[in-house]
């Protein structure tokens, strides 16, 4: 992560934004867009979406997922992440953000899912071929995700979501398998194998967990779709972390 991506994911931490109250993540989100020169828009509900470059008759983008919405409600006294050392799954104390206020309060970072847009937004800046979905409403039901226009996924290929807490990577949520089997490339069999084997290599800081929902439940019949880990530890507490090792790994 270069030093310019991690400016742009510190200020997306700073953002409040909570459930049914996702107006400055969506502003900031087609402001960072427009700047960019990337094609984006929102739907009715408050959903974004984004893509860049173009595809030809027989190839499929990928799909970057983060949900625009957090536990956390607004306060309108800021949030500062804060760099500190804390622990991982191991035990080992690394450098990671944790949320204060402006009079030195712990307040929820929300990196739940707001690094994942970072992430995404990171991607975007990468790749020359890439369409990204940033729901709203994910912390009370997916709803966002469930009202998804799905004409926009029609030339997808699969989807990648950045919402896997701590050191866990994803591949069943509410005990259904994210890839599907009868995927024509075998991709999601490929994102298994390697995540077992990644998980393999480094036992000691990282664990494959089942969890129970996140937006790609509702796209997953369209395509295969994995969950990503990205670091955040105590999530939807002021207590939150995230550990900025983890977070690079994940890109």
């Amino acid at each position: 992560m270069t030093q310019s991506e991690y400016k742009l994911l510190l200020e997306v931490l700073s953002i409040e934004t909570h459930s049914k109250e996702e107006g400055a993540m969506i502003e900031f989100l087609l402001d960072f867009f427009a700047k960019n020169d990337i094609k984006a828009w929102k739907d009715e509900m408050g959903n974004v979406y984004a893509e860049k470059g173009e595809v030809g008759a027989y190839q499929k983008y990928p799909l970057v997922v983060a949900h625009t919405d957090t536990v956390h409600r607004i306060h309108g006294n800021k949030i500062i992440p804060k760099k500190l050392l804390l622990p991982n799954y191991a035990g080992e104390l690394k450098p990671a953000l944790k949320g204060f206020d402006q009079d030195e309060n712990p307040v929820g970072l929300g990196a739940d899912c707001k690094v994942g847009i970072a992430l995404c937004l990171i991607l975007f800046l990468r790749q020359s071929i890439l369409k990204g979905f940033f729901p709203v409403q994910e912390e009370i039901g997916a709803r966002g995700a469930e009202k998804v226009d799905v004409a926009f996924l029609q030339n997808v290929g699969y989807a990648i979501e950045f919402d896997s807490p701590a050191n866990t990577s994803s591949i069943t949520l509410g005990n259904q398998l994210m890839y599907n089997p009868e995927d024509e490339k075998g991709l999601g069999k490929i994102w298994t194998a390697l995540l077992l084997e990644f998980s393999e290599k480094r036992e000691t800081e990282f664990t494959l967990e089942q969890h129970s929902y996140t937006d790609i439940v509702k796209l997953r019949p369209h395509f295969s779709c994995v969950n990503v880990p990205v670091g955040y530890y105590l999530y939807h507490t002021t207590s939150e972390y995230l550990l900025e090792e983890e977070v690079f790994i994940a890109l």
